[in-house]
């Protein structure tokens, strides 16, 4: 029963991973799900650690958890505990913005992580059992752990259009346990009669309760609303619907997102209006993403009239510009105001790109437009058409670092290069988005737009940009051609009571006129940064500035990312010297995480050597470091590739299941491909694996501009082929090691929680190089630690004890 148990253990665990990840996006916010999720895997190397004790102590333990009551009873337990732990969850009151002013919230941080641990904890011990009982077979169990895990990664993607991310956590959760029961009960069917002892079916009868229990939550109307995920009060959705007659009229699961349409009376929503509009806006509905990025469909559908109010928005001023605009590329992902703009102004040909399936659908449905679900990058690279208006719409943040994590594609130097080629020799980009303080985001694609225009031979590329900004907002024009008639611009900024950042020979009375700031903080930033681009001098007001706002490129693309460690104190004192707002950094948050995880890592792994009372056999420095290695390697891997393909695959979401199922199945692979193999093929996997990493270190940007241009399912098959090679490789040291590097219980648990600490401290480690230094320095860590195993391999095999199994 070893191997199958291993098998749906490990999906299992796998799957409530993912789905963990997609209902703290849904109830709280990506960073808080990082937080919490990280600290939950710890409960894997936790295994290590507890079986460590167990065997320094008394002999025997082992065995006696390898057994098939011992096993029934474990796999029951990881039931229980993985139900029981997402029920409380949905209903602790978790709010993060809540941390600096309410002490109660770090407990509830704290017990959340506590519940996920418990789980995850099980499932570890269920399968380090089978390595450490079966070490001849360790090839094989690895085969079953990463397969297993391989399709706990495919399977919520598959059915989560079908049923909710609560109900599917309670599927997932049970599937062990129905195996596990149905094979005692066959086993022993013919044993059990009226002389059978009572307690012997204390486990089964409990065992179906809780499938019983399962099943209720599953199909009754009281198990769904215990099983319902609400969105945070903070979150756009939630905010709606405290108004009356606000009702969600469309909801769809992907593992992309919760998608949700809403319509209400109470929809104003109108980013860039000029306080001049003195009409009435069109109804609204609204769509929502995980309760946010909210995009607005204007006017009825099939009776759509003419939208008088977008031509008193911001964005207005880059099709007033431009002279009879004959064709648009809109690039939404919230918003949803340009394509009224667009349509106000009368573009016969109007394109527009969502990356949501469902919500462009919509939106051709609504307007009766042309519209593609298409990765936005991968449109432009395979498209020759060329647009007089480029218009993107993604408004960002209101909360300055909150973003920090998230990597987006559409503001890269890049991405700026992608625009200007499908520009018309009269055409412009428009980019609206929220005026932060101090200013960071505005002075950020400023920057960017005047070092693409810089290395494309331009002169004066201040000449080509346009910058206006309400008491909220802010509009970036990048024109293909130098803009000559400062007139249009002029005249449409009093008109509509707009400020202007900067026009060229502008005069600074222009500036800081009807939405009046202290200071015009925005102009003046821009005039420096212009002065030091003239000046061949911009690397010094980078560097002199308070926040990070230099252009960024595919190997950095953080837009929320400002921070500089350096200055941190001068921007805690800029703030008001408010600590909770430095708290909303996605980049402090990696930070704090850090900080605990290195101190439950240092625990679990000092504990064995704390307790241990019966007798202390040492575990080899050369072996620690062998596992604590390759866990780091696999781990720094895995995350470069998840973030490598957001290029290609646009969703963070998607490409995390994609590369952690290509991986894993790739390397089980490998760990069966292992069991053939000799001590000395350590080296000798390690070597090629290390080739392969340099390889696609130096090859990876040619590779991923080719998948770029492939048709999609292409672009899917080639994307996976490129992930087993070092993916089979990274499969060998782990299983292998198990196998011909360690002799006894002790030294495998301890591999497994030094494996298991490794990877949950790289997977932190690697989100703040990838914002510090780029996605390709986490390959580089990689290349590093898998040398460093290389290594140690040969130290760790000289410590042996008696024949290799």
């Amino acid at each position: 029963m070893t191997l199958p148990v291993v098998f749906l253990v490990s999906l299992s665990s796998l799957a409530f991973e993912i789905l963990l990840a997609r209902i703290f996006s849904i109830s709280q916010w990506n960073h808080l799900s990082f937080m919490v999720i990280s600290i939950a895997l710890f409960g894997f190397a936790a295994s290590g650690t507890v079986l460590s004790i167990l065997d320094s102590r008394k002999s025997g333990w082992v065995k006696q958890l390898a057994t098939e009551k011992a096993t029934t009873v474990l796999v029951l337990l990881y039931s229980c505990s993985t139900l029981t732990s997402f029920i409380i969850l949905t209903k602790l009151p978790i709010d993060y913005f809540r941390l600096a002013l309410e002490s109660i919230q770090a407990f509830y941080l704290f017990l959340s992580y506590a519940l996920l641990a418990i789980p995850f904890f099980l499932a570890g011990l269920v399968v380090l059992t089978a390595y450490v009982e079966q070490p001849e077979s360790t090839g094989i169990i690895y085969f079953s752990n990463m397969t297993g895990s391989a399709l706990g990664t495919i399977l919520p993607s598959l059915l989560l259009p079908f049923i909710g991310e609560g109900k599917l956590v309670v599927t997932v959760a049970i599937v062990p346990l129905c195996y596990v029961t149905t094979a005692v009960y066959i086993k022993n069917k013919d044993n059990i009669s009226s002389h059978f002892p009572v307690r012997n079916l204390i486990i089964p009868l409990i065992s179906v309760c809780s499938i019983l229990l399962a099943a209720t939550l599953l199909f009754t109307p009281w198990g769904g609303a215990q099983l319902a995920v609400t969105p945070s009060p903070y979150k756009s959705l939630s905010q709606l619907q405290q108004f009356p007659y606000s009702t969600i009229t469309e909801s769809h699961s992907s593992i992309t997102g919760k998608t949700e349409t809403v319509s209400s009376p109470y929809i104003r929503y109108a980013p860039g209006l000029s306080l001049k509009f003195s009409g009435n806006l069109p109804v609204q509905k609204s769509i929502f993403r995980d309760g946010d990025e909210q995009l607005v469909l204007y006017g009825a559908e099939g009776n759509l009239r003419t939208f008088d109010f977008a031509k008193f928005t911001l964005p207005t001023i880059g099709y007033d510009i431009v002279p009879s605009p004959q064709s648009a590329l809109l690039i939404l992902r919230e918003g949803g105001t340009s394509i009224p703009t667009a349509l106000a102004a009368d573009v016969p040909e109007i394109t527009v790109i969502h990356e949501s399936p469902i919500i462009s659908l919509a939106i051709g449905k609504h307007y009766n437009l042309h519209t593609t679900s298409e990765n936005p990058r991968i449109f432009l690279k395979q498209s020759q058409r060329k647009y007089d208006i480029i218009h993107l719409e993604n408004w960002g943040t209101s909360l300055p670092g909150s973003t920090a994590l998230s990597q987006e594609y559409l503001f890269t130097t890049e991405a700026f290069g992608e625009y200007l080629n499908h520009l018309s020799e009269k055409g412009v980009i428009i980019i609206s988005r929220k005026l932060l303080l101090p200013p960071s985001d505005s002075i950020r694609l400023f920057s960017t737009a005047l070092q693409v225009l810089w290395e494309r031979g331009i002169k004066k590329p201040q000449h080509h940009l346009v910058l206006f900004r309400n008491w909220g907002i802010y509009t970036l024009l990048v024109s293909k051609n130098p803009i000559e008639d400062i007139e249009i611009q002029t005249v449409f900024a009093e008109r509509l009571n707009f400020d202007i950042v900067y026009i060229r020979d502008m005069q600074p009375s222009l500036a800081n006129r009807f939405n009046i700031f202290e200071f015009p903080h925005h102009y003046l930033a821009i005039e420096k940064l212009i002065q030091h681009y003239s000046e061949n001098r911009e690397k010094q007001f980078f560097d002199g500035y308070l926040l990070d706002t230099a252009p960024q490129n595919d190997d950095r693309p953080f837009p929320g990312r400002f921070i500089k460690w350096d200055r941190l104190d001068d921007l805690y004192l800029s703030l008001g010297s408010r600590p909770y707002s430095m708290l909303l950094s996605g980049e402090i948050v990696i930070a704090v995480v850090f900080l605990e995880a290195l101190v439950v890592a240092t625990l679990l792994l000092l504990l064995p050597k704390l307790l241990a009372r019966r007798r202390k056999e040492s575990v080899p420095l050369a072996q620690k470091f062998y596992f604590f290695s390759i866990g780091a390697g696999f781990m720094f891997v895995e995350i470069y590739f998840i973030k490598a393909y957001i290029l290609i695959f646009s969703s963070p979401v998607f490409s995390f299941t994609f590369v952690l199922a290509g991986i894993l199945l790739s390397s089980g692979i490998g760990g069966w491909w292992s069991q053939k193999m000799r001590k000395n093929a350590v080296i000798y996997s390690l070597t090629t694996l290390l080739l392969a990493l340099l390889g696609i270190i130096i090859f990876i940007d040619q590779l991923l501009d080719y998948l770029l241009g492939l048709p999609e399912l292409l672009r899917y098959l080639f994307a996976l082929l490129i992930l087993f090679p070092p993916g089979i490789l990274m499969g060998v040291p782990f299983a292998l090691g198990m196998r011909s590097l360690l002799t006894t219980p002790l030294q495998r648990a301890y591999a497994w929680a030094m494996n298991g600490c490794a990877s949950v401290l790289t997977s932190i480690v690697a989100a703040g190089l990838a914002l510090h230094f780029g996605i390709q320095s986490i390959m580089l860590c990689a290349t590093a630690f898998y040398l460093l195993a290389a290594l140690c391999s040969k130290g760790a095999g000289t410590n042996q004890i008696g024949r290799l199994p």
